[in-house]
């Protein structure tokens, strides 16, 4: 044995931490490509992606067809006026944000995997930010794409300064027609899925919300209706779909059109009304699931 002498062994388990004290600025991203990845690999999301561009197709067909002259040139509607009625058919945009955004929570709520994510060096902030954006992510994806490729097509047809002429603003516009779906989807999903455990219920309760709120303003509309064309069109639209397709229209300044013949569109609504709905929604949205994740343990950022 040695003769030196030793001291008592120090217990340095509950030491004060010194070190860095900063968390990364971009914490909510791995949950946002979590979201990506698992939405990506979901039986019917590239079936859904696809069908959502068929309303594009016959479009292109009578764009192409309008260049070589002939009949198709003298009844095709004006291009601001058919990307608007594109833009208002967003049933299958809606069917695919319901198949990756009525589990973004409700999933986690199912696993128990709140206090999993929460107990990591992230905010109640960065996971709900992380699950929305994903969501947004793909609603605006699948929105954007098809009225890029539309939109560069005729650019193309037309020529670039002539198209740049008669629409100087429409690639803006349409990252902003883009977004509005988005952020919509997004936020209601996220406050429903928030509340709830099962993925399907979500789905059913927002598809059932959307669609009576397109038969309650078909009511309102035939019911009330207006000699005012305006206020008439604008009472038909105070729905979900009908305030994005409203709004659209009025960004694009068309009311939307087909390329059916004799589709001679309608009136303009009146866009205060349906940015109103679409505010309160995405609010009450937003409210419902940051008032319902709650941790017992979160690192303060």
């Amino acid at each position: 044995m040695s003769g030196q002498q030793t001291g008592p062994i120090a217990d340095l388990s509950y030491r004060n931490y010194d070190g860095p004290k900063g968390l990364s600025k971009a914490r909510w991203w791995p949950i946002a490509k979590s979201g990506l990845k698992t939405s990506f690999k979901k039986k019917g999301f590239w079936v859904l992606a696809a069908v959502s561009l068929l309303p594009y197709v016959p479009v292109i067909f009578m764009l192409f067809a309008s260049t070589l002259g002939g009949r198709a040139q003298s009844f095709l509607p004006p291009f601001a006026g058919l990307l608007a009625g594109l833009y208002g058919s967003g049933f299958w945009p809606f069917m695919l944000a319901l198949l990756v955004g009525a589990g973004s929570i409700a999933a986690d709520n199912r696993a128990n995997a709140l206090q999993v994510y929460l107990a990591k060096p992230i905010t109640r902030r960065d996971y709900l930010i992380g699950k929305w954006f994903y969501i947004f992510a793909i609603v605006f994806a699948v929105y954007f794409a098809p009225l890029l490729l539309l939109t560069s097509f005729q650019a193309l047809t037309l020529g670039m300064g002539e198209f740049f002429k008669s629409y100087p603003s429409m690639y803006p516009q349409l990252v902003l027609l883009s977004a509005i779906p988005a952020f919509v989807h997004a936020s209601v999903l996220l406050g429903l899925s928030a509340w709830n455990r099962t993925p399907w219920l979500v789905g059913v309760i927002y598809a059932g919300i959307f669609i009576f709120a397109n038969f309650l303003a078909l009511i309102m509309r035939e019911s009330i209706g207006s000699a005012n064309d305006r206020a008439t069109a604008t009472i038909g639209s105070l729905s979900i779909e009908g305030a994005i397709s409203g709004i659209g229209a009025n960004i694009l300044g068309a009311v939307p059109r087909s390329v059916l013949p004799g589709d001679s569109g309608g009136a303009m609504p009146y866009v205060f009304p349906l940015i109103l709905i679409l505010v309160v929604v995405s609010g009450v949205g937003l409210l419902l699931a940051s008032v319902r994740i709650r941790a017992v343990e979160v690192v303060k950022g």
